[in-house]
């Protein structure tokens, strides 16, 4: 694999790292506590809102973690190999949760709360649908790299 190709993916996977901390230990907390003085009547739902949201972040955070492994695994040569698919399967698992929080924030905020709006609305939906679609992709992934194991321990008996 290209060296500066993989050099610059650590650097975008280490800034939405980084980027997922601060969101976790200023951003949230704050647009917590701003929306809990500007609507009292949902003041209730900013801490339980808050740490839903940090680990959704922590979620995304694993996904990133199994990324650098599966990379490094790229770098050493040993993707084709089983110890890869736990790496894969920590992301679908770690997006699938991150979804699922999402959509139930919304359905919650939207449907039992009875607050939010149409921005809610769309937010939730857009995220839903991403990280449906992006579990999805990486199950598509995973049976790729299930084929392309199968096929490179094949050509390793012909040898």
């Amino acid at each position: 694999m290209n060296k500066l190709l993989m050099v610059l993916l650590r650097v975008c996977l280490t800034l939405i790292f980084l980027g997922g901390l601060l969101w976790q230990a200023w951003v949230v907390p704050t647009l917590a506590a701003q929306n809990a003085t500007l609507f009292p009547e949902v003041a209730f739902l900013a801490t339980p809102y808050t740490v839903v949201v940090i680990v959704a972040i922590a979620c995304l955070q694993v996904s990133l973690a199994a990324t650098w492994k599966l990379l490094s695994m790229v770098e050493r040569r040993t993707i084709f190999t089983q110890r890869a698919f736990g790496w894969v399967n920590a992301i679908i698992a770690s997006i699938a949760v991150a979804t699922f929080l999402a959509l139930s924030l919304g359905v919650h905020l939207l449907g039992i709360i009875g607050v939010g709006g149409p921005g809610v609305a769309l937010a939730i939906a857009a995220l839903t649908t991403c990280g449906s679609a992006f579990a999805l992709l990486m199950l598509v992934m995973k049976g790729l790299l299930r084929r392309a194991t199968n096929l490179e321990g094949g050509a390793a008996e012909l040898v």
